[in-house]
């Protein structure tokens, strides 16, 4: 048995120690005994701490995973439901009408004035300006005058170009005289000016040609 003071060896069962006095009791151990529970409790320890470490890993793991789970589950939601959204937009979405034939580059190519030989008679005008108008909304506008002076208010008509490209307007009164002259001026259909003419005529009844 060793004396925990003196480290000296004693007898088995020894209440003191030999050399210096010091009490003993069963309990304590030999040098051999000592060095064995001192590496018993160590390896102990290092268990504990690899038991403690492994424990800790596990649960960083555990987190990771639910975390990564929770994201994927909410990226996929996040573009289902872009998907739909754009599904809804895409079904919801008015179609496109189809735009009617731009009248940028209309002119007026030719036509005629008739007027009657009676004072209730009124002037008309047939213009034409190509068939590939036909369908196309217009506004036209003439202005009648004779020797100068002028017979009527020169009214903006809005008109559609017929299928076969002329534009019918007549005058909104009858004249007490034949016009001698007519200005004619087509707008498009946010009144902006496409063209214009001036036509010279003879002041009877019937019709002529420009």
């Amino acid at each position: 048995m060793i004396c925990p003071n003196c480290n000296s060896e004693n007898n088995e069962g020894a209440k003191f120690c030999k050399k210096c006095g010091t009490p003993l009791n069963n309990k304590t151990m030999d040098h051999g005994t000592l060095i064995n529970s001192m590496e018993k409790e160590k390896s102990d320890n290092t268990t504990k701490i690899i038991i403690i470490a492994l424990v800790i890993v596990a649960i960083v793991l555990a987190g990771a995973f639910i975390y990564l789970q929770g994201f994927g589950s909410d990226h996929s939601k996040a573009s289902s439901d872009a998907v739909n959204l754009t599904t809804q937009q895409t079904q919801s979405a008015p179609a496109t009408a189809t735009p009617q034939s731009s009248v940028n580059g209309l002119k007026i190519l030719s036509g005629s004035f008739s007027t009657g030989s009676a004072e209730s008679d009124k002037t008309y005008a047939s213009i034409y300006v190509g068939k590939q108008y036909a369908g196309q909304s217009v506004i036209v506008q003439i202005w009648y005058s004779r020797d100068g002076s002028t017979l009527n208010n020169g009214n903006m008509v809005p008109v559609t170009v017929h299928s076969d490209g002329y534009i019918q307007v007549s005058s909104a009164d009858a004249y007490h005289y034949y016009p001698d002259k007519a200005e004619v001026k087509v707008y498009d259909s946010n009144s902006q000016l496409l063209d214009s003419k001036t036509v010279y005529l003879s002041p009877t009844s019937g019709t002529q040609t420009f």
